[in-house]
């Protein structure tokens, strides 16, 4: 039975879902959080669905194991293959529940009733089509065009923030975009690496708007524990780090998102 007392466990292929801890560090101070970053196999949105599933099933292993109380999947990739018969609803059935980082920004979307959104990810969550087909089963009026990106997750885990490199990937990616739809006004950052660097997103098109689902993931989670009574009181939270990579890029971004340094940061295979 899970309690009130025991950790929230949060996800990623490597040190994107940072970007999700600093947003529920903000909204949720008391909660304990234990973080697993799978940097040793980092990037997954290059490979199969059925590879990235066997990596996710390891970490929600480690987790389990952890007795962690919820799970914040602050992947898209990974939540790309969520509510699938492809893989089996693998992730039903667990000791936890689990919150995708997709569902939360497709209602915040929705919510919004934008005419027009873009969404820049992973090559396997735009292959997926998830976000276009979530947000237009409730309002087929709103369009959504994606762009993939092969290299911007794998450029910001080499923790150089402010490569030339990634200014570049980043600029050709939002040209794609405003090239094709020039109207666009409001892109997804969907892929949780990419608000590690907003700002250079900003900077290749100051006049759209960039969605951090990071934020509606947070809101997401508080809303899930404060409906099950999980809900931590009365303590400072603490964060573990486990990384089946390296310890310096966590330095690094936790420096960039202004994320207290973790505990500890161990070093671990999934």
């Amino acid at each position: 039975m899970n309690t009130a007392t025991m950790p929230i466990g949060v996800i990623d292929s490597g040190v994107g879902g940072l970007t999700s801890v600093a947003e529920l560090r903000k909204l949720l101070p008391n909660e304990d959080i234990i973080y697993c970053g799978d940097n040793g196999n980092a990037p997954y949105g290059n490979r199969t669905g059925q590879n990235i599933v066997e990596l996710t099933k390891r970490i929600f292993a480690f987790l389990e194991k952890q007795q962690v109380k919820a799970v914040a999947v602050a992947c898209n990739t990974i939540s790309s293959t969520f509510d699938s018969s492809e893989y089996g609803f693998y992730e039903k059935g667990l000791s936890f529940p689990v919150v995708s980082v997709i569902k939360p920004a497709v209602e915040d979307v929705l919510q919004k009733k934008y005419a027009e959104v873009g969404v820049v990810a992973t090559v396997f969550t735009i292959k997926t089509g998830c976000h276009k087909q979530m947000i237009q089963a409730r309002n087929p009026r709103i369009s959504v065009y994606g762009e993939p990106s092969e290299n911007l997750a794998e450029l910001i885990e080499q923790g150089d923030l402010s490569s030339p490199a990634i200014q570049s990937d980043v600029k050709k990616h939002v040209n794609n975009l405003l090239s094709e739809h020039p109207n666009l006004q409001d892109i997804i950052l969907g892929c949780t690496h990419y608000p590690i660097v907003q700002s250079v997103f900003e900077k290749a098109a100051p006049n759209v708007t960039f969605i951090n689902p990071a934020r509606d993931q947070a809101e997401a989670v508080k809303q899930l524990l404060h409906e099950r009574n999980l809900l931590q009181k009365d303590h400072q939270g603490e964060m573990s780090i486990y990384t089946s990579g390296s310890e310096p890029v966590y330095h690094a971004v936790l420096a960039e998102l202004g994320i207290s340094p973790a505990s500890k940061i161990h070093t671990v295979r999934f």
